[in-house]
């Protein structure tokens, strides 16, 4: 049986002298695999670089005595502490998910740039979570299991001890005589992730002596797998679409076939995730927006939702083109703002910031001017610079608005007349070059 050693994690760490100033941060929470973990890297890392961080979730009645334990071990050996209490609040996700996410909020809100975080993770939990995301019909994404490392905030996630299964861990806990805490928690079957690990995983080794290592291999192929997809991805992205907006042209997609569509897809949700925070839809959202929303007629309006880790999600179409709206509420009521020149308000229903920027030419203004944002007005109708009077439904066909953001569209009004609709243009005749004062309507939309 072979034992995680110095060499090991070294060669899973970057060159720990290239950047003399990063931080490795351990993930501690006291029990065997973190602390194998720890004493591993105390005896390679310098102990300028090392730091080891404690979240105390407090969801037990021994949480301040693990915390004690771990703040002990890093005084004793003179390793950089850092202790965070969080709270977990379930809300409509498992409490063991809900925990999960808080503790990477600590993570990322550690991490500099250059900065590692080293986890514990081990050959089971790679099993673990093959079997668990198995279970819930995942593609390969979720087969592909924990990845060895990633990119996390500002730095770099690492799991130095993946190739190494629990009962190694414990042989070399045990052989450098290392104490850790116990959960008991971890006995409570209720939790699906206990389940597999108390119940399903000793079965099939009992079956299969070599099923972890087995399940690791397969984890690897499926890995590689989505490396492939990924890359097609980028090909088929190239032309079609672009990973800094919230909408696609739905042309490009059209020609290719459903399991590319669905593939190209999910690249491009996993950039917006990245990018925003947007939740990357399910198989099932996935399928509607392929079945449903792409082929739909050109007046249809179709809506496919899906909310995850409290956020909600909208992909609509409008004008042969495909949007993502977050957090965008269907009934909202908007109040008129009052707004001067330079002033830079937040503007209600996570509509984004507007700024009224002093300008050469533009709206024309007083000193005494009542300027305010509204978002709806009496008119019928309105007459752009340089064009002719239409409907307001007409010019925001004209300007490609969709119909969901029509009456969230931030109207300008000078002492109680309208002036500017949104940053599209200004309303003929506002822009007297006589005025001694001009401002221009900057708006800075939310994500």
């Amino acid at each position: 049986m072979a034992l995680p050693a110095e060499q090991d994690l070294l060669q899973s760490l970057p060159e720990l002298t290239s950047v003399p100033e990063a931080r490795f941060w351990v993930a501690y929470s006291g029990g065997l695999d973190s602390q194998v973990l720890l004493d591993i890297a105390r005896r390679c890392i310098p102990p300028r670089q090392l730091r080891a961080v404690h979240i105390n979730h407090g969801l037990q009645a021994e949480a301040d005595s693990w915390e004690q334990h771990c703040r002990d071990y890093c005084q004793l050996f003179g390793i950089s502490f850092t202790n965070k209490k969080i709270l977990v609040e379930p809300s409509q996700e498992s409490l063991e998910s809900a925990a999960r996410r808080a503790r990477y909020q600590v993570f990322e809100s550690l991490l500099d740039e250059a900065d590692y975080l080293l986890l514990a993770h081990h050959q089971d939990d790679q099993a673990e979570t093959v079997l668990y995301h198995l279970m819930r019909g995942s593609g390969l994404r979720g087969l592909s299991g924990i990845p060895a490392q990633r990119t996390l905030a500002q730095g770099q996630l690492i799991r130095p001890l993946l190739p190494f299964s629990k009962p190694e861990l414990r042989e070399y806990a045990e052989g450098h005589q290392l104490s850790w805490m116990e959960d008991h928690s971890n006995r409570n079957t209720d939790f699906d992730r206990n389940f597999l690990r108390q119940q399903v995983l000793p079965l099939l080794k009992q079956r299969w002596p070599e099923a972890v290592q087995s399940i690791q291999r397969s984890a690897g192929l499926a890995q590689e797998a989505e490396h492939l997809l990924a890359v097609l991805a980028q090909i088929d992205a190239t032309g079609v679409i672009d990973t800094d907006k919230n909408s696609i042209a739905l042309a490009g997609l059209k020609n290719m076939e459903a399991s590319r569509q669905r593939n190209l897809l999910r690249y491009w949700f996993g950039q917006l995730h990245a990018r925003y925070a947007i939740p990357v839809p399910g198989f099932n959202e996935l399928s509607r927006l392929v079945n449903e929303l792409i082929p739909a007629a050109e007046d249809a309006l179709p809506l496919v939702s899906w909310s995850r880790e409290g956020v909600e999600v909208q992909a609509r179409r409008f004008q042969d083109r495909l949007y993502v709206l977050k957090n965008f509420s269907g009934d909202c009521q908007l109040q008129a703002l009052p707004i001067n020149p330079g002033d830079k308000i937040d503007l209600p229903a996570n509509l984004g910031k507007l700024n009224l920027r002093e300008s050469e030419h533009g709206i024309a203004i007083s000193e005494n001017d009542c300027l305010e944002i509204r978002f709806a007005s009496e008119q019928k109708s309105v007459r752009p610079q340089g064009r002719r009077s239409r409907s307001f439904k007409k010019i925001y066909q004209d300007y490609k608005v969709p119909p969901w953001m029509r009456d969230r569209m931030p109207l300008l009004f000078r002492n109680g007349k309208l002036v500017a609709v949104a940053d599209l243009f200004v309303v003929d005749g506002e822009d007297d070059e006589r005025a001694e004062n001009h401002v221009i309507l900057c708006w800075e939309r939310a994500g």
